[in-house]
């Protein structure tokens, strides 16, 4: 990567930086961003917290700090951090505290997520940062990062492990809620689908028939479920809930709105009546994938 890419944009906000502006890039091991001055090193922290892991602990690091940024009194700092034993947030919290780029409670937030990590295979960091883009309602990007997980944990056969495919269960579980999250449910279904092939879990399954009943009419559904018998008392509950949510919305204001409307519809446009069954309809699908939470 030069400096074309999305770090040269990170260094054009910087104004002020400690120490050396590096014609010399630091590649930062595992997510493999290049960085040219200690703040660029700490904007990395922030945006990779959970996919650093003790690698950055490096002796490359620290002569980079020593040589290139002019940085001798914090490359000495953390050499001592080091040959301490000290903790990955030992380590990247000095620097952060030491460069003084964020208050104490982003710093304090950082090093939260930094701890989240460890232990963590790559595979799980990467489920995790795209866990906290989908929490956050960042969808699209959380879908990008799912998608790359699943890319990287290759093909499934017989050898595959338990523990391997209950990963790529849950990342695909997490792909339909980001998908349910912008209201695709067919594609929402199709990953919830492909994480019960991973791992049939009750979890997967309700997710799996919620996403089909929402993409699908009534009548559509009903015949869908008879032609797949194994769905019928999982759909069965998940019409319950919906009827439940569908009853919720109705004594609320807006749904008793509904009602009067129904009553007086032969005196208003049609299109009228079109457009709040529309609104109603958005209402409870809202509703209903804000209760399919990321696992």
């Amino acid at each position: 990567m030069g400096r074309g890419d999305k770090t040269s944009v990170m260094a054009s906000r910087i104004s002020l930086s400690i120490g050396i502006y590096s014609q010399v890039p630091y590649v930062m091991p595992a997510i493999e961003i290049p960085v040219y001055c200690i703040e660029e090193l700490c904007v990395a922290f922030k945006e990779n917290a959970v996919l650093i892991d003790e690698q950055i602990m490096n002796k490359p690091l620290l002569e980079w700090i020593y040589r290139d940024l002019g940085l001798k009194e914090l490359a000495d700092a953390l050499a001592g951090i080091v040959a301490a034993k000290g903790t990955l947030g030992d380590f990247c919290r000095y620097i952060l505290e030491y460069t003084g780029l964020f208050d104490r409670a982003t710093v304090f937030e950082i090093c939260k997520m930094l701890t989240m990590g460890v232990g963590m295979s790559t595979l799980e960091r990467q489920k995790k940062q795209a866990d906290n883009l989908s929490e956050s309602g960042n969808f699209e990007a959380a879908i990008h990062a799912y998608r790359n997980v699943i890319a990287k944990c290759g093909g499934l056969d017989a050898t595959t492990s338990q523990a391997s495919l209950s990963l790529l269960g849950n990342v695909y579980h997490n792909l339909g809620c980001s998908y349910a999250g912008m209201m695709k449910y067919r594609l929402a279904a199709a990953s919830f689908k492909k994480a019960c092939e991973c791992e049939d879990t009750p979890a997967h399954r309700h997710s799996y028939i919620a996403s089909l009943r929402l993409s699908m009419s009534g009548p559509d559904f009903v015949k869908y479920v008879a032609t797949h018998p194994e769905l019928g008392p999982d759909s069965i509950a998940i019409d319950g809930e919906i009827d439940s949510l569908k009853k919720e919305y109705e004594s609320c204001g807006e749904g008793m709105s509904h009602q009067i409307m129904k009553k007086t519809k032969e005196s208003m446009d049609y299109n009228d009546i079109s457009r709040d069954n529309e609104h109603i309809l958005e209402g409870l699908k809202d509703k209903y994938r804000s209760q399919m939470p990321v696992g």
